[in-house]
């Protein structure tokens, strides 16, 4: 169970907590359909048992031991050509609550998965509902790894096994919302500028030569940053070329 946090101005102040449930993304749409959400709505769960991931992907998590909520936003304020500024900010809020725990620097792997060395830690899966040339609403699930231990997959990882602690849920609730809402006001101000650097910088990758695969072969180059769409932009020896989500993929290891 799950209480309402008390430092923040609307983020967390309606609460849905089930005790499992397929996925929160899919319950917090369901439950938006129903009725008129307030902004700021959380739909949490202690056991998610079909988390959604980018693309179809599905995000795997032991019961009891991660955090696994979705958040409801109404960003009727932003462009819709801007709409990975969501990505951006949601991205620099989990990075900004985990560098606080996490002596590693932590990176944002394009367009939004949270990793620390070569490791996954955090997943991100926003879904934008669109009427006509504007938002109508947004819901970010967000699949963060805390106390979990062992992974299916070799390249996840978790707070505690990064830190060997263990930690409380609530408390670190509480400080991610607290993190998601104050980076949503900055661009709810208008700062998007200031939030695409800070989001170039903390790119995983970033500036790094490295190995990087597209349908057509392999090709060798650096991450400089995103382009206003979210693409992705890797200068190479033939020129500087932008990639959509799963357009492109690249190697854990940089070159030597």
């Amino acid at each position: 169970m799950y209480k309402i946090p008390a430092n923040t101005l609307f983020i967390g102040k309606k609460l849905v907590f089930v005790p499992e449930c397929h996925s929160t993304n899919s319950l917090a749409l369901e439950l938006s359909q129903k009725e008129d959400l307030p902004e700021g709505t959380v739909v949490i769960t202690s056991n998610q048992k079909q988390g959604r991931g980018q693309q179809g992907n599905v995000w795997s998590s032991e019961p009891g031991k991660n955090l696994t909520f979705s958040l409801v936003l109404k960003p009727t304020f932003l462009a819709v050509k801007d709409q990975f500024s969501l990505n951006m900010v949601v991205s620099l809020a989990v990075r900004d609550f985990l560098q606080k725990y996490i002596q590693f620097k932590v990176f944002v792997k394009w367009p939004n998965d949270i990793m620390v060395d070569d490791h996954k830690v955090c997943g991100i899966l926003i879904e934008n509902q669109i009427q006509g040339a504007a938002f109508s609403s947004s819901v970010i699930g967000i699949g963060l790894n805390v106390n979990q231990r062992a992974f299916y997959s070799k390249n996840a990882s978790s707070m505690a096994m990064l830190t060997s602690k263990s930690f409380e849920l609530q408390q670190l609730f509480e400080q991610l919302i607290e993190k998601l809402e104050a980076r949503y006001l900055l661009l709810r101000k208008g700062f998007i500028a200031q939030i695409k650097d800070a989001y170039s910088s903390s790119l995983y990758g970033d500036k790094e030569l490295r190995n990087f695969r597209t349908a057509e072969g392999a090709f060798e180059g650096e991450i400089a940053g995103v382009d206003d769409a979210g693409k992705l932009i890797i200068k190479t020896k033939n020129g500087t070329r932008h990639f959509n989500f799963k357009e492109v993929q690249f190697d854990f290891e940089p070159l030597k």
